[in-house]
């Protein structure tokens, strides 16, 4: 690995403008010492044990690479670990002349700008009533098409934690009622804000939640695919975030043992050095990262949702003949890059769930005919819940099955109209998943 493959693009016009002594923060990602495969299973009491031992040694390394950094360019500049050391990752100040530096050090794998990041909105909200007939179903029309109520008979999600960044949550909401286990904000500078009650700087974020893991509706109607998962949900919008805010939630989910990360959000640009976050995540913690593919339609993607090891979701819709296709909002591209072996090519979204007319639940809002406590979205990003509940029902139906074995299985059971030779493509990816069948070849 080169000094200059460890920069990202991104600070050519993040730093390019400044004077040589402007300083930018900066996030750095260091060589761990944890290798892969050797963290017990998330959640479990030795995880949590390795973990301690795993911040100690990763704080220490950052603590090196700051003391060098330091003594190196005989200059002062603000660092510290992210979180508590459970991900190799720390933020450092930079200017033109000092980035190379650090980029020196043989610790340092990748350094990233600090930009924003922003929520992928939905692209439509309707307030109106359920549909007939989801109102005789009882059951989402997207949970339907899943055949949920079939998975329900081996599992409903027991002892899984989902990790939700997001706008926060509205926890109080009846159909979260005791699914809400733990709740931060990251402010924008990083910081962990503990806040009681919960909330939601939207009604995204609860939106998500109820899809993952809701409850019924007074009416009687199911929302969640997994309503026995545990959620535990970080708050990482609220404000002008940005990828330190980002960063910190996903150190703060790891601390908590959580097996699943849904994130529905992105960069302005594409970031290429990402994927380093989400190696350490699926290689180092097995964990999953869960990641909207964006609503900017066919031809694009948004980061970090394409990067390689992302486990990404495009969005399905219910045409009016019944048939499913995908929506057309909905992004997918493939992208290639030919000096990056064996990444050099990578097709997006990995699969498809519904994402359009999604019924949810909401922070309660005042409207002239009433008050609205459930709502329709349409976005990917209503789609990546749905695979967030799935994987956490494989997950509790086969706990000691590897990260890798439930992707597989997601992929290989999943419906493409093209059939098997048309897979994987920039518009469904490996297909809809079959949740039933992936539960089926698990066995």
């Amino acid at each position: 690995m080169t000094t200059q493959s460890k920069i990202s693009p991104a600070f050519e016009p993040f730093l390019g403008h400044s004077q040589p002594n402007a300083r930018k923060d900066a996030i750095v990602i260091y060589r761990g010492l944890v290798s892969p495969g050797s963290m017990p299973q998330p959640g479990t009491a030795a995880y949590f044990e390795t973990l301690k031992q795993q911040e100690q040694t990763n704080q220490s390394i950052a603590n090196k690479i700051i003391n060098d950094y330091q003594s190196a360019t005989r200059q002062s500049f603000y660092a510290e670990p992210v979180g508590r050391g459970s991900l190799p990752i720390a933020q450092i100040e930079v200017t033109r002349q000092s980035l190379p530096i650090l980029a020196e050090h043989p610790d340092v794998v990748a350094i990233l700008p600090n930009q924003k990041i922003h929520l992928i909105e939905p692209k439509g909200v309707d307030y109106s009533g359920l549909q007939k007939q989801e109102l005789e179903d009882k059951i989402t029309w997207g949970l339907k098409r899943l055949e949920i109520p079939k998975v329900w008979e081996t599992t409903q999600g027991e002892n899984v934690t989902v990790a939700v960044l997001d706008s926060g949550v509205h926890g109080d909401h009846p159909a979260l009622k005791g699914r809400v286990k733990d709740f931060i904000v990251i402010d924008p500078l990083g910081r962990r804000i503990t806040a009681t009650p919960s909330f939601d700087g939207g009604q995204h974020g609860t939106h998500v939640c109820g899809t993952i893991a809701g409850g019924k509706t007074e009416e009687g109607l199911s929302i969640g695919v997994a309503p026995q998962a545990n959620l535990i949900v970080a708050g990482v919008l609220v404000g002008d975030a940005t990828l330190l805010t980002l960063i910190e939630g996903i150190s703060w989910t790891v601390e908590k043992g959580a097996k699943i990360i849904n994130m529905s959000l992105g960069l302005s640009y594409y970031e290429p050095l990402f994927p380093q976050v989400f190696d350490i995540l699926v290689n180092q913690y097995g964990i999953l990262p869960i990641v909207a593919i964006g609503n900017e339609n066919h031809g694009n993607t948004s980061s970090p949702g394409n990067a390689y090891n992302a486990f990404s979701v495009g969005a399905v819709e219910q045409i009016e003949t019944d048939n499913l296709g995908i929506t057309f909002f909905s992004s997918g591209a493939s992208l290639v890059f030919p000096a990056d072996s064996p990444n050099a090519w990578v097709t997006k979204p990995d699969v498809s769930a519904p994402g359009a007319q999604i019924y949810s639940c909401i922070p309660p809002v005042k409207m002239d005919n009433g008050v609205f406590q459930y709502t329709y979205m349409d976005g990917t990003s209503m789609a990546t819940p749905h695979i967030a509940g799935i994987a956490a029902l494989l997950m509790s139906a086969y706990p000691e099955a590897p990260l890798s074995k439930i992707i597989d299985v997601l992929k290989k059971t999943a419906y493409h109209p093209g059939g098997e030779e048309q897979r994987p493509d920039n518009r469904w990816g490996w297909g809809m998943v079959r949740p039933l069948e992936a539960l089926k070849a698990l066995k």
